[in-house]
């Protein structure tokens, strides 16, 4: 019996002090952990600090990008706090009011044929600029962060058409429009499961089904009207005069006017943008509208490319607007290093998988399915040029909400370096049996390991 409680004992220290160690915060990264998709022949990835060494002159410009269930203004603060602390930077300036995304559009939602027209405040994201400076120096900028909270018309879709009906946080007759004398379900729904389903379902999993949907696309090009921003800013810095004005859509178009020539003025952006220090900063949902983003420019850039080969040479005045600022935003992010936490990049591309090609059986000239396109058409489909664009992925494996970057992603050939990070994020772990799932998903800004890894970058192991 002696025997036997020593045993327990013994195990009863083991598991405790494993379940203290496993809260103790990871402060390095090993070669180990890093586990590139080997597309091309890079060997390490550059954090901020070899970015600030490499523009002396000019700030690095970062792009901040939430995910699903975040919903408050100023989620990135503490974010940024840690990384300037650890670059020796103190706050410059924080501007107090956000700014609105201009749109230029307004868009009625339908279901089918049926409109619904202002059953739903049409939200604009919002855009917090912060910068950075040097102690040393408080006059130049070395970080100017803009923070994107896309959240404001996704809240108001999912209250309005899914939410008020299944939410038990949502007041129906404050918060949701009567769009039928139907009634809501009134048994009592017990506080776990109501909770698991606020939580997970109605705040969670509702969230991407909005980002893949067409209402998505709303989403998307706020984030390209955000890229524009900083690129505008950019610009702006360096002595082009744009055109801009508050209440007017972001237009990089009327850089060519900068210049007698057009193409040398495009041509003159185009350089700035691309020796810009660029990085974006991602979590879960957010890492998809970005590279959503990032496609959209490369689809461009590579129809204006096409269309050059083709004519031999094209004039400037020849593209329309948006090829013109397409291209140019393409230029910005296409040496980008993207650090994305969480991110579920490998779970929402599933939705996208297409079938394709379909080939008859017994010889017939017409697929049976005629949702299918027959292989012929599609062997000349286009394909969006190949980005150099750097995505690490820190992932912790406890994580329910977070994918490795799959292989086949870098099979496409679209994508630039692909490398997944390993990760342990500090959190509640009770040993072989279970993590807190929400520490594991959100707790990259509090990993030192992470904060070291975006400062001062990953060497990649020996293949």
């Amino acid at each position: 019996m002696l025997c036997f409680r020593k045993i327990l004992i013994t195990i009863l220290v083991v598991a405790m002090t494993t379940m203290i160690s496993s809260c103790v915060p990871q402060y390095h990264i090993k070669k180990a952990e890093i586990r590139p998709l080997y597309s091309s022949s890079t060997k390490r990835v550059d954090g901020l600090r070899q970015a600030l060494l490499d523009s002396p002159d000019s700030p690095i410009r970062i792009i901040v990008v939430h995910g699903m269930i975040t919903s408050e203004p100023k989620y990135s603060e503490n974010l940024q706090q840690r990384l300037a602390e650890t670059l020796g930077l103190i706050l410059g300036k924080r501007e107090e009011y956000p700014t609105y995304i201009y749109r230029g559009y307004d868009f009625i939602p339908f279901l089918g044929p049926q409109p619904f027209d202002g059953v739903i405040h049409l939200k604009a994201s919002e855009v917090r600029k912060s910068t950075w400076v040097d102690p040393s120096n408080l006059n130049a900028d070395r970080l100017v962060v803009y923070e994107v909270l896309w959240a404001p018309l996704r809240d108001e879709v999912k209250n309005h058409f899914f939410a008020c009906f299944e939410s038990r946080a949502i007041d129906p007759e404050k918060e949701c429009p009567i769009l039928s004398k139907a009634e809501r379900n009134s048994d009592y729904r017990t506080i776990i499961n109501g909770a698991l389903k606020d939580s997970i379902l109605v705040n969670g999993f509702a969230d991407p089904m909005i980002v893949l949907g067409p209402i998505g696309d709303i989403l998307r090009d706020d984030i390209a009207q955000t890229i524009c921003m900083i690129a505008s800013d950019t610009l702006a810095s360096s002595g082009f005069n744009l055109k801009q004005s508050q209440n007017m859509r972001c237009d990089l178009s009327s850089v060519i006017q900068h210049h007698k020539s057009d193409q040398i003025s495009k041509q003159v952006a185009a350089t700035v943008l691309e020796k810009t220090k660029f990085f974006a900063m991602t979590h879960s949902l957010g890492s998809f509208l970005f590279i959503d983003a990032q496609q959209r420019f490369a689809q461009i850039r590579e129809e204006v490319e096409e269309r050059k080969r083709a004519k031999e040479s094209e004039e400037i005045s020849q593209l329309s607007k948006d090829e013109i600022q397409e291209s140019l935003l393409f230029s910005l992010i296409d040496h980008a290093t993207v650090f994305m936490s969480a991110n579920q990049i490998a779970l929402l591309q599933l939705g996208r998988l297409s079938a394709e090609g379909c080939k008859p059986h017994n010889n017939e000239s017409k697929c049976p399915n005629r949702l299918l396109r027959n292989r012929a058409d599609v062997t000349e489909k286009d394909i969006p040029l190949g980005s150099l664009t750097t995505y690490v992925a820190f992932n912790d494996v406890n994580d329910l909400l977070g994918f490795e970057l799959p292989p086949y992603l870098a099979a496409t050939g679209l994508f630039g370096t692909l490398v997944n990070v390993s990760v342990q994020n500090p959190g509640l772990t009770v040993p072989f049996i279970f993590k807190n799932p929400g520490a594991a998903h959100t707790g990259h800004e509090n990993n030192p390991a992470v904060i070291e890894a975006m400062v001062e970058g990953i060497v990649f192991p020996e293949k």
